[in-house]
């Protein structure tokens, strides 16, 4: 008996695969995952339960105003949210200080509230000062320079323009309503200058512009079913060449820099610009084939316009979030997706993101410390990447395994343990559900096992870690391994990790599974 005793040991990783195909899964795939809610690709291998979100500040996490944030950045070492005035029908512009919270930066040249859904916004530096250029799609852009705002009304081309981007020196804007095919750039160095004299310029790009985007030496102009690249670098050699005619951008805010790439949402799925410039048109460009299934579904309960994206640049992540006014935050939708560069694997893994009800979204720096920031339809702020909660809601987080037949999927097998490897980030429990067969409804499957574990919280760079406190546990974990006996038979199995409270995050590596064979079937 004994020599049919057999240990399986699985890796978790490849992400999740909604397109499921159990066998193939099996052979090639063991340590990815049917279901991985609520889990990041890990940092360090495996797979970590995301960690929560806080409001910004407990005391003043809500600015001033009515409805939804529309719009938030962080400019000059501070950070700032649009959101509709209490009276009145005109948005303003807030600064938030820490312990002080939410005061008025005097936008006074009336920004139109009605209509407008996102505030977009745009850091740059022509001339050492540094500038935050403010869109919304219904006003002319506005310029804040420290504490003073600027209309950008030299041009009537820009005005209600949707989109602001820098290139060689040159400031563009595109999406307006009046002319949604045009590039409109300033001279030079200059923010406010329209003047053909001095540089300024006007481009048809000849489809309808969904976003711009500046990346190395040229700026990408998106369409629905186009994409074209403008080089050069002034009015005398500026030139469009064509990326694509059959593929575009669905969403406008899919449009973000991360891993030496610019990463889009297409009709075909997500894809790289890299990708798509190489090889053209063809799927092969598109790095979400795992969750090509999810993607199409999202659009039967949410518009594109709906997306908000953040890059979460420590991670090498990136997270799309669809939101809308009245809607749970339990009934979100979502992906992460991040660059795993371990586990002599490399390339783009994805998660399923529930919770988080973005209206807008931002990233960046604040001296050495990474802000990730949302804002959401009831006007509140939050930062990512803190605490173990949904901005005080327990956690829903899941992790499926593909069914696994370890190389035999007609032999039985008699199951009796697993060990899991972890790395807790303090005290938590989750549970372990083990499922028989190919999910055969006459197969029987033990209840929820139980997992608690114990380790002090330890990430690196974490600025609430004191690492200087007594008893502090370096590394978190306490049992990097838990042992669980289990029972049960079959041809094939899954497990399923599941958390519900809100418990801290924690990594599970991989698993070992030790069964004995017990004959064909």
């Amino acid at each position: 008996m004994t020599d049919r005793l057999q240990v399986a040991k699985i890796l978790s990783g490849g992400g999740l695969y909604t397109n499921e195909n159990y066998l193939a899964l099996s052979d090639n795939l063991p340590g990815a995952a049917t279901a991985l809610v609520n889990f990041e690709v890990g940092q360090y291998g495996g797979y970590r339960r995301v960690s929560g979100y806080e409001a910004l500040d407990s005391t003043y996490h809500t600015p001033a105003g009515t409805g939804q944030i529309l719009g938030l950045a962080i400019y000059n070492g501070s950070i700032y949210a649009a959101r509709k005035e209490a009276s009145g029908n005109d948005y303003d512009v807030l600064k938030y200080a820490a312990g002080v919270g939410w005061s008025s930066t005097s936008l006074t040249s009336g920004q139109v509230a009605t209509n407008v859904t996102r505030v977009r916004t745009l850091n740059h530096s022509f001339t050492g000062n540094k500038t935050l250029i403010v869109t919304d799609g219904i006003n002319y852009p506005m310029r804040l320079v420290d504490t003073t705002w600027t209309k950008l009304n030299g041009s009537s081309d820009v005005d209600n323009a949707k989109f602001a981007e820098t290139y060689r020196s040159h400031l563009f804007f595109a999406g307006m309503s009046q002319s949604p095919q045009l590039l409109v750039f300033t001279a030079p160095n200059s923010d406010s200058d329209f003047t053909a004299a001095s540089g300024a310029g006007v481009i048809n790009v000849g489809f309808d512009i969904m976003g711009i985007k500046r990346f190395r030496d040229a700026l990408y102009i998106f369409g629905k079913t186009d994409i074209r690249k403008l080089t050069g670098s002034s009015t005398a050699n500026f030139s469009l060449a064509e990326v694509s005619s059959s593929v575009g951008c669905l969403a406008s805010d899919s449009i973000i820099e991360i891993g030496g790439d610019v990463l889009f949402l297409a009709p075909d799925g997500i894809r790289t610009i890299q990708a798509t410039e190489r090889i053209g048109d063809v799927e092969l460009a598109t790095i979400s084939k795992p969750i090509q299934n999810a993607l199409q579904l999202i659009d039967i309960d949410f518009t594109y316009e709906q997306l908000t994206s953040v890059v979460v640049k420590e991670k090498s992540q990136f997270r799309y979030m669809f939101g809308k006014s009245g809607l749970s935050a339990t009934s979100t939708a979502g992906f992460i997706g991040s660059l795993r560069t371990s586990d002599q694997r490399s390339g783009w893994e994805f998660g399923d993101l529930r919770g988080f009800r973005a209206s807008c979204a931002t990233s960046g720096f604040i001296g050495d410390d990474e802000f990730v920031l949302h804002g959401d339809f009831d006007g509140k702020v939050y930062r990512q990447e803190r605490g173990g909660t949904f901005g005080g809601t327990n956690v829903f987080a899941s992790y499926k395994t593909p069914f696994l037949d370890f190389g035999n999927p007609q032999l039985r097998k008699l199951f009796s343990r697993v060990s899991i490897f972890t790395r807790p980030e303090g005290d938590n429990t989750f549970l372990v559900t083990a499922d028989y067969d190919w999910d055969d409804a006459d197969v029987f499957s033990p209840t929820d096992y139980t997992i608690a574990s114990t380790g002090a919280k330890a990430e690196y760079r974490d600025t609430a870690t004191n690492y200087n406190t007594a008893g502090f546990v370096y590394g978190g974990a306490t049992k990097a391994v838990i042992k669980q006996g289990i029972q049960g038979s079959g041809s094939s199995m899954l497990l399923r990790f599941v958390t519900t409270s809100s418990a801290n995050p924690y990594s599970i590596f991989g698993f070992a599974i030790q069964y004995e064979e017990a004959g064909l079937r």
